[in-house]
C-alpha cells in the first residue's frame, strides 16, 4: 500500500492514542539503538521514527526509505525543520527489494505496520535481515492478529461497517476487511514472529505490545488518570499472556555474528 499525501497522513496520526504509541516506541528505541552507526527506517513514511531515533543518538546516521515520494517530500521538510539534514536523509524504494548491499546497517527498523502492507511479507522480512549487519538489530512492528480480531467484535466496529463476513475473511486471510473490502493490511501472531527468528537464526531480544491496552482517547486526555494508564502500559506491555490483544506487536531481533 502506498500513501499519496504525507501531510494528510501525519494529520491522521495526531491525538492522545498516537502520542502514547510514539512515546512507547521511543522508550524502547532509547534502550536498543546503538550509540553510533547506520540506521535504516524501512517504510518510514514521513520520517517520524527517523526523527526520534536521530534525536536520541547524535552520532547515528539514518536513511528513511519509503515507496511514496509524497511521504518522503513531507519527511524532507520535517528533517529540515528539525535541523537533522544531512545526517538523516530519504530514499525512494521498496522494502521487498531494498537498494543496499548485505550487512549495511547497524539497526533496521520497520515500524507502523509497514511490512503489513507488503504483498510478499516473507520476501520483505528476508530483505530486512539481509541488509542488517551481523550483531545488528531488527525492530519490527506489526498489527496484532488477535488484537484486531478482538476489536472486530467490539461495539466500536459497527459504525465502521464491519460484519461477521469480514471476520470470516480476516480469519482466512489474516488481512483486515471492512464492508467486504480488503484493506491490504496483514496481521501477525506472536508465533509467526517467533518462527521468523528460528528460520533466520535470529536472537529475540525483546517483545512488547504498544499499546497493550488500547485506551479511550478521553481517558488519556484526563490528567487525573492518564499517568496511571501509562504506568499500566509499561508494567504489562511485555506480558506475553496478554500482549497479543494489544494493537501492535513489536519484536526486536539480533542478527547472529
Amino acid at each position: 500500500m502506498k500513501y499519496d499525501d504525507g501531510k494528510a497522513y501525519d494529520q491522521s496520526t495526531q491525538g492522545p492514542y498516537y502520542d502514547l504509541w510514539f512515546e512507547m516506541i521511543e522508550h524502547y528505541l532509547n534502550i536498543y539503538l546503538p550509540e553510533k552507526g547506520q540506521l535504516l527506517d524501512a517504510g518510514g513514511g514521513t520520517g517520524e521514527f527517523s526523527i526520534r531515533a536521530a534525536s536520541l543518538r547524535k552520532n547515528l546516521s539514518c536513511v528513511n526509505l519509503d515507496i511514496s515520494q509524497s511521504m518522503l517530500d513531507h519527511a524532507e521538510q520535517k528533517f529540515k525543520e528539525a535541523e537533522l539534514l544531512p545526517r538523516v536523509g530519504n530514499m525512494l524504494g521498496d522494502i521487498q527489494k531494498l537498494p543496499y548491499q548485505k550487512d549495511s546497517f547497524d539497526y533496521v527498523m520497520c515500524l507502523g505496520d509497514a511490512i503489513s502492507f507488503c504483498s510478499d511479507v516473507e520476501l520483505a522480512f528476508s530483505e530486512l535481515v539481509r541488509v542488517t549487519k551481523p550483531g545488528g538489530n531488527i525492530h519490527l512492528s506489526v498489527n496484532s492478529f488477535w488484537g484486531n480480531y478482538h476489536a472486530m467484535y467490539s461495539q466500536s466496529s459497527k459504525p465502521q461497517g464491519i460484519s461477521f463476513d469480514d471476520v470470516r475473511k480476516y480469519m482466512t486471510t489474516r488481512v483486515l476487511h471492512i464492508n467486504g473490502q480488503s484493506t491490504g493490511c496483514r496481521s501477525f501472531t506472536l508465533e509467526e514472529l517467533n518462527t521468523w527468528a528460528k528460520h533466520y537464526k535470529l536472537i529475540i531480544r525483546k517483545r512488547f505490545a504498544a499499546p497493550v491496552f488500547p485506551p479511550p482517547a478521553e481517558w488519556l486526555k484526563d490528567e487525573s488518570i492518564s499517568a496511571e494508564i501509562r504506568d499500566l502500559q509499561y508494567r504489562h506491555c511485555e506480558n506475553e499472556s496478554i500482549m497479543e490483544f494489544g494493537n501492535h506487536l513489536n519484536i526486536i531481533y539480533e542478527k547472529g555474528r
